[in-house]
């Protein structure tokens, strides 16, 4: 048990390190390098792909539900262009429906505020009063499957770099199924000809991935 929780801490210490270091450089310099491509002010500019896949890393704390602590997990995002022209006239946005599929573990140890145990079932006691008949230990650990359903909202910032935020819900399921509000923003860098990082962050989890766009 020690071991998974030390190798657990490790991973999730190396996927923030990416992740700080992906907003703090990668995203403002591929951006300041393609300035004299910007085209957010291009409203008819075409994005040129239907379909976007995106399998990605899952990294989430204090979770909905009966969830407690920090996981990391996999998972894999789709989404589909509704239309190339968003809601503001004259900027280059565009919008998109996403559905996803994440699996997160989530251990109680390594939550911002420690652990504690939790209460898994109880019965009617004497007085009104309600009697625990399981309790986790130390904390425990939770396995959740995610279903993220979104609005994508596109901002084409250059040919090379984009923004988009993502309202909608959460579908989860772990120790029983429950609805959960999801808000997202995120951005995306070219790597390479219809294949970008990206870069998600949010409630119920924040992922890192890769887009191909389709």
């Amino acid at each position: 048990m020690r071991e998974w929780k030390f190798g657990m801490r490790t991973l999730l210490t190396r996927a923030a390190t990416v992740a700080a270091l992906a907003v703090a450089v990668a995203f403002p310099a591929r951006a300041a390098h393609a300035a004299e491509q910007v085209v957010i002010r291009d409203g008819r500019t075409p994005i040129g792909y239907s379909f976007e896949l995106e399998p990605h890393l899952v990294l989430g704390t204090a979770p909905p539900g009966p969830g407690y602590g920090t996981g990391a997990g996999l998972g894999v995002r789709a989404s589909w262009v509704l239309s190339q022209d968003g809601f503001i006239r004259g900027v280059n946005d565009s919008l998109a429906i996403g559905v996803g599929l994440d699996y997160g573990r989530y251990d109680a140890a390594f939550g911002f505020q420690g652990y504690r145990d939790q209460c898994l079932s109880s019965q009617p006691g004497p007085a009104g009063t309600s009697v625990c008949t399981q309790v986790t230990s130390n904390g425990g650990a939770y396995n959740y499957l995610f279903v993220p359903v979104v609005l994508q909202w596109n901002f084409w910032i250059t040919r090379n770099f984009s923004a988009f935020g993502e309202p909608g819900v959460d579908l989860y399921l772990s120790q029983g199924f429950g609805v959960a509000p999801a808000l997202f923003v995120g951005g995306r860098y070219q790597l390479a000809d219809k294949i970008t990082f990206t870069l998600r962050l949010g409630y119920p989890t924040l992922a890192l991935g890769v887009s191909f766009l389709l």
